[in-house]
């Protein structure tokens, strides 16, 4: 066993051995003495380190779900917009649940759209007879009195 006295200045002699494979260590000195083999870890060396390729292939398996991802997000907020329902609840469903886009296309196309207003054109008054009959009917439904019923109806026919 030899003892190295002084620090740095003299690396140790496995310093300068091969490994099984016939590749020299790289040695750094922090105090003491560490070696370490170039080709190792994740460069896809033949001592056991993970292929290149394995990680090519792992990152473009993870772009690939993300845009995936995106897509269905981006699907399911458009389908909830158009149909009138929350854009945020479609986006949670999509991404929470094992068939959110698909969910979110059914809850999307089965919802009835709201009823439209009735278009009044701008020149269409209701005729004398019609504003009568609507005035008698709030009569009829005690949702006027008598008096109110005869002034407002004594209006309508000085209108004319």
């Amino acid at each position: 066993m030899t003892f190295h006295l002084g620090g740095g200045d003299n690396p140790p002699d496995w310093c300068f051995q091969a490994n099984a494979q016939g590749d020299l260590p790289t040695c750094t000195y922090d105090g003491s003495w560490h070696r370490s083999y170039d080709g190792g870890g994740l460069g896809g060396g033949a001592d056991g380190g993970i292929p290149g390729w394995f990680i090519a292939l792992f990152v473009l398996v993870a772009v690939v779900g993300v845009l995936i991802t995106v897509y269905k997000v981006s699907m399911a907020r458009g389908m909830a917009t158009r149909s009138g329902m929350d854009p945020d609840e479609a986006t949670a469903m999509t991404l929470l649940t094992d068939n959110g886009l698909e969910a979110t296309y059914l809850s999307a196309n089965l919802r009835t759209p709201p009823p439209a207003a009735p278009v009044v054109p701008p020149d269409a008054t209701p005729t004398v007879a019609t504003r009568l009959r609507e005035l008698k009917g709030l009569l009829d439904e005690d949702l006027i009195t008598q008096d109110e019923y005869a002034a407002r109806r004594q209006a309508i026919l000085d209108q004319t």
